[in-house]
């Protein structure tokens, strides 16, 4: 009993060291910036979003029957992509034009853009939509100056598009697409307008930690679950193909110098659409330009109606074309800051949770690679000690009931159990962090379950913790045991009894102190330490020990 109790208390302090230890080890191996709330608020001048310019009057939408034409567009050597171009039949020769850019994913023209396009062409404004290239597009590669190279194909096209003023030729641009245009107005400043809608406006690795801060917020996930993000976003993600997460938005930002459309959606939890708006008009101003409207909708990111989330079908928001034509019309007929009857600053109130971080510096664990690796190599350390026990077990019987036990029972305990723990809390928190990451993106509000998860998988951190304090405990006090026993020995002793004139050679083998270890047991019984070290390493990684 005295010895129980020792090993506890033994078990006890080793475990709060470990646990200060791996607290530690977490602080140093994470960022120690996180996502903070936003405070720097927008405030509207009117809850009307409409755009008039004072003494004018600009043709309306429906005001002219459109017309279609199909084209191909050349961008490389044997590389062309379709597109439609969208006109007014009838309309003045020198009206504008607009050409239209697609956001993240595919982008067909027969597909996108359609009610957009059509409405702006009916309203005196040819539009052309070009398929989106993705023949070097991928969700690991995105090469945003390219694609900008290849916009601009598309926009020498629409200048020279019969009727167009191509001076009055500007961008409409949204989400990952607006990207992309301030690196076409950036090498092609005289591009008339800008309209950028559901802008990102920071970086990409600044974009992900929002979004994914928001859509943890909406699903209801407990503080510790959204402190993650930033971890796994200050990684450098180049090993895997991302460099586009590290755009540098900023510099493009100061080409905004043309006329300029901001807009956004407040229902959209993914978009930084008062940092952004306020960034966006700071780089103009900065630039000398002062013409800069901003319009807030009631919309999700795509500017439609009827759900928050992005899924087809949905409705543009009934002002939304009506806005773009009038402001158009307007800056084409050579509006300035000075020139609206209308607020700059206008639609309905945005109310911003989360700052996208402009600061995401990585601390010891820089990389990506280094965290999968650790995955890897912790489960399959573990893989390899399942494996080895049973034939280290097999060939201990085949010479005798004492080469089978070569462990003590309180070590033998211990290395199961912190086999099993490292490969279990490991494979079950990376698979909670995939549910909570599925479900926020989906937008499932279940907060109660994801609390009550993520106390397991804190239970379940504290028990491996505990367990792999014990595990050293053991070895240590079997390393005292054997040095014991060693030290014990008589030195003229003999070193075996006879027994039918035969050696007992297990008696042999305990006399000398090579009963309990050799190399395939130590080789076991290393892959389960190190299996266990790193599975409480990658959990301090995660914060669970901070």
């Amino acid at each position: 009993m005295h010895a129980l109790l020792k090993r506890i208390g033994a078990t006890a302090v080793v475990s709060i060291v470990l646990f200060v230890l791996l607290g530690a080890l977490g602080r140093a191996m994470t960022p120690q910036w996180r996502v903070e709330p936003f405070t720097d608020h927008i405030t509207v001048g009117s809850a009307d979003t409409t755009i008039r310019a004072t003494g004018l009057q600009t043709p309306q939408e429906g005001a002219y029957r459109t017309k279609e034409t199909h084209i191909k567009v050349s961008l490389a050597h044997n590389v062309t992509v379709n597109a439609i171009v969208r006109e007014p039949i009838g309309a003045p020769d020198g009206h504008p034009a607009c050409l239209l850019m697609h956001g993240s994913g595919t982008g067909k023209s027969a597909e996108a853009y359609g009610d957009i396009a059509g409405a702006m062409a009916s309203a005196g404004i040819t539009t052309l939509v070009p398929d989106k290239r993705l023949d070097n597009y991928s969700a690991l590669h995105r090469d945003y100056v390219s694609s900008a190279h290849d916009y601009a194909r598309s926009l020498e096209i629409l200048r020279r598009w019969p009727g167009v003023d191509s001076a009055k030729t500007g961008l409409y641009a949204e989400s990952e697409g607006t990207w992309i245009a301030t690196v076409l107005t950036q090498e092609h400043p005289d591009i008339a307008f800008a309209i950028l809608t559901s802008s990102p406006v920071v970086s990409g690795r600044q974009q992900m930690t929002l979004a994914a801060t928001s859509y943890l917020t909406t699903a209801g996930a407990p503080d510790a679950v959204k402190r993650i993000i930033p971890k796994l976003t200050s990684l450098d993600l180049r090993p895997i193909g991302l460099e586009y997460a590290d755009f540098d938005a900023a510099k493009y930002r100061a080409s905004l110098t043309m006329p300029l459309l901001i807009n956004y959606g407040v229902r959209d939890n993914a978009m930084p659409i008062e940092q952004g708006a306020r960034l966006l008009m700071q780089a103009a101003n900065k630039a000398g330009n002062d013409n800069v409207t901003l319009r807030y909708f009631d919309a999700n990111h795509q500017m439609r109606t009827g759900s928050n989330k992005t899924v087809p079908g949905l409705p543009l928001e009934e002002h939304y074309t009506h806005d773009l034509e009038d402001w158009i019309n307007a800056v084409a007929a050579g509006t300035t800051a000075t020139g609206w009857a209308t607020p700059m600053i206008a639609g309905a109130q945005p109310d911003q949770r989360i700052a996208a971080p402009l600061s995401t510096k990585p601390a010891l664990v820089k990389t990506l690679s280094v965290l999968v690796g650790g995955i890897v190599l912790c489960l399959l350390l573990a893989l390899i000690a399942i494996a080895g026990a049973p034939i280290l077990l097999i060939a201990g019987m085949s010479r005798g009931p004492l080469d089978s036990r070569r462990f003590t029972g309180p070590l033998r305990a211990a290395l199961c159990v912190n086999t099993v723990l490292a490969v279990g809390v490991t494979g079950i928190f990376l698979a909670y962090l995939i549910t909570v990451v599925r479900d926020a993106i989906a937008l499932t509000n279940d907060s109660t379950l994801l609390a009550e998860h993520w106390r397991g998988i804190v239970i379940g951190a504290i028990v491996s913790l505990i367990a792999f304090a014990w595990l050293l405990v053991e070895c240590v006090s079997a390393v005292r045991s054997r040095r014991r026993r060693a030290t014990d020995r008589p030195a003229h002793a003999n070193p075996a009894n006879m027994n039918d004139g035969r050696r007992d050679m297990a008696a042999i083998r305990s006399d000398h102190g090579k009963t309990g270890i050799g190399f395939g047991h130590i080789a076991v019984a290393t892959c389960v330490i190190l299996s266990a070290a790193l599975s409480l390493a990658l959990l301090a990684f995660w914060g669970l020990f901070s």
